[in-house]
């Protein structure tokens, strides 16, 4: 899994960077989030999130976003996986740029599908949440952002990310 997430960061920021030499007017987004977590204590355990969202530019600050969320926890009892596809927005508080750190805001609301091996459900979802967009280029850039989630399963989960990403703009 690790190797995957390296190259998909990897294959990201080698387009973003070819785009950048030939984007004018940027009016596009794709970004790519993820995590990794190798857990030895108590038990053994392995959890897997991987998130893309694509944006459309409404103005120079407002970016309407669609994404797909997959997320797999694997312990000793139990092997889940959720599955969330969303609609949102994403307010940049200032215009983003080149060699700039751009604050942002974001939300999204949607539909998970929850599966533990036992039970599976289709479910509403939210998520709310801000960070900063650091450029790299003027089409590129690093993101760090912390989002508060919840998921109306029978056990309401409910709790906090903290994501590192890479945006392109095309």
């Amino acid at each position: 899994m690790k190797k995957i997430a390296a190259a998909l960061l990897a294959g990201a920021a080698l387009a973003g960077f070819a785009l950048s030499a030939c984007a004018e007017a940027q009016k596009n987004e794709i970004s790519l989030y993820g995590s990794y977590q190798d857990i030895n204590e108590p038990t053994d355990s392995q959890q897997a999130t991987v998130d893309v969202h694509y944006g459309r530019f409404v103005t120079p600050q407002i970016v309407a976003t669609a994404g797909v969320l997959y997320s797999r926890f694997k312990g000793p009892a139990i092997d889940a996986t959720s599955g969330a596809l969303s609609i949102g927005a994403k307010y940049y508080i200032q215009e983003p740029r080149a060699k700039a750190l751009a604050p942002f805001l974001d939300v999204s609301v949607g539909v998970a599908r929850t599966d533990d091996g036992r039970s599976s459900s289709d479910d509403f979802t939210w998520a709310f949440g801000g960070g900063v967009a650091y450029f790299l280029t003027e089409s590129t850039s690093l993101d760090a952002a912390i989002r508060l989630f919840q998921t109306n399963t029978e056990l309401k989960t409910k709790g906090s990310r903290i994501v590192l990403g890479i945006t392109t703009r095309f």
